[in-house]
């Protein structure tokens, strides 16, 4: 069995690098302290499963940092329907409060939430108290007791970056919604509704399709310049074609998460999804920062990819201003040391892209070569982007373990929670990618460049290697698409959850 420079077998360095991938992770979730930094339902007044004998003037939800108000924000509802209240934000975000037009009197109440985390994560939860006395009004029974039964469901959509995350954030500022919360019907059950569920799963779907178009219009512009390196100008308009197209992709998948976003707002009602005021809900905070640069950049690269690199300078500033679109959002932002974080994202993201740009690139180029009955010259191809490629796994192994981290509060997380199964699920396509690149780089290549040397004298051997690399290729897209969706769920989904 041939081995590789290093001596090793290239299945011994395949097992070596996931086995030490997963170490890295375990190892690095069990000595990292606490994140601390995930946004929860603190405590509530009055407080969930509390009797108060005395009428309630107003409810209050603090959280563990700054939030605001979805849709109706808080809804409270009691013996004779919904309660017609005033919402709105304090202390910088940290506090919602409602303050019904007439005080609660004796009954039992339910107050349902909902509101958007820092992060753009939507959180939603319910609590009940009971009212005995009908006297004159006074304070509320607020003993800031933790509430029970809240929940933080999965959000709408997102993004990329590349960490695992992808949809913008709340202001984290006053965060208030003013008004008698009556602009959408209310329906508790509608807040866990076939509806909603559709929803969320197609918003979901809709921040997979603009991570995907971004990652391979920035991974095909790398590829431009560091595998081609601008000496084919019919393999470079092939790629730069690519490019545009893949940015096209991007606006509607934008379209998608914000339409979907809106109908999760509504809680399911979908002649209240397109009121402007359920369309700016999905738009909260930082998501309207996030999706407006990652629409922006789309824009550039589909207007601006043609010809040659230098000529597209336009497509790889659009390429910059998404990645900045998903940086902004995800899980990272309420993670610290945050200027950590953010570096660990950047190069997540932009070694993801470089990676599944590069692999679709060059599937793309065999095929297309085969097809106009070009040389296919794959020992070339494969031995520039094997390298660039290594580079690229190393790099979103280390920045991936460091943002785990960072989000998940204890190890038990991973096996605990659909977040963290979910993570794991992830982080084993990824390996299944990454040994089928190490294949490549240990067993394919160097066969292709030995004939290309004239080590090997019959063709045959490489034709076959060559149609390994292309087919390989195929198959490497198709599992990326899979972390892709992957990433658009862990993106999109509570840690907690």
């Amino acid at each position: 069995m041939r081995r590789t420079l290093a001596g090793a077998h290239p299945r011994t360095v395949v097992a070596r690098t996931a086995a030490g991938l997963v170490a890295a992770l375990l190892l690095a979730l069990w000595c990292a302290p606490s994140a601390g930094a995930h946004t929860r339902l603190e405590s509530t007044a009055p407080a969930a499963g509390s009797t108060s004998s005395r009428p309630v003037t107003e409810v209050t939800l603090r959280f563990t940092l700054p939030v605001s108000a979805l849709g109706d924000g808080v809804v409270i509802d009691g013996p004779e329907g919904t309660v017609e209240a005033d919402v709105a934000g304090a202390e910088d975000g940290l506090v919602l409060t409602a303050t019904p037009r007439d005080a609660l009197g004796a009954g039992d109440y339910t107050v349902t939430w909902n509101a958007a985390a820092q992060d753009g994560h939507p959180l939603e939860g319910s609590f009940g108290f009971t009212v005995t006395g009908a006297g004159p009004s006074g304070s509320p029974d607020a003993t800031g007791t933790p509430s029970a039964g809240a929940t933080t469901p999965g959000e709408v959509g997102g993004g990329a970056g590349s960490g695992d995350a992808a949809s913008g954030g709340a202001s984290g500022t006053d965060g208030s919604h003013s008004g008698t919360g009556h602009d959408m019907d209310h329906d508790p059950a509608a807040m866990d509704s076939p509806a909603t569920d559709v929803a969320e799963a197609i918003a979901r779907l809709g921040s997979a399709a603009a991570l995907w178009g971004g990652l391979v219009a920035a991974g095909g512009l790398v590829f431009t310049g560091f595998v081609l390196r601008g000496r084919d100008p019919a393999d470079v308009a092939a790629v730069l074609r690519l490019v545009r197209w893949a940015g096209v992709l991007v606006l509607p998948g934008l379209a998608v998460r914000v339409m979907a976003g809106s109908v999760l707002v509504a809680h399911g009602d979908l002649t209240a999804a397109i009121s402007p005021s359920a369309i700016g809900g999905s738009l909260t905070g930082t998501t309207l920062r996030a999706v407006g640069l990652q629409a922006a950049g789309a824009l550039a690269v589909a207007a601006g990819a043609w010809r040659t690199l230098p000529g597209s300078w336009l497509a790889v500033l659009g390429a910059v201003v998404m990645g900045a679109g998903h940086v902004v959002s995800g899980h990272s932002n309420t993670v610290e040391p945050r200027w950590l974080i953010v570096i660990a994202d950047v190069a997540h993201l932009a070694a993801a892209a470089t990676w599944v740009g590069g692999v679709v690139a060059m599937g793309l180029l065999l095929r297309v070569r085969r097809r106009r009955g070009r040389e296919p010259d794959a020992a070339l191809l494969g031995a520039r982007f094997s390298v660039v490629a290594a580079v690229s796994v190393t790099v979103v192994g280390a920045a991936g373990v460091l943002l785990a981290a960072g989000v998940l509060d204890r190890p038990a997380q991973l096996w605990e929670s659909s977040w963290g199964l979910l993570l794991l699920a992830k982080v084993g396509v990824v390996l299944v990618v990454g040994a089928i690149g190490a294949y490549h780089h240990f067993g394919v290549v160097p066969r292709l460049t030995a004939r290309r040397r004239g080590v090997v004298r019959h063709a045959g051997r490489s034709r076959t290697a060559g149609t390994t690399l292309r087919r390989s290729a195929g198959r490497e897209t198709t599992l990326m698409v899979v972390v892709v969706l992957l990433t658009a769920w862990l993106v999109g989904a509570s840690v907690q959850g």
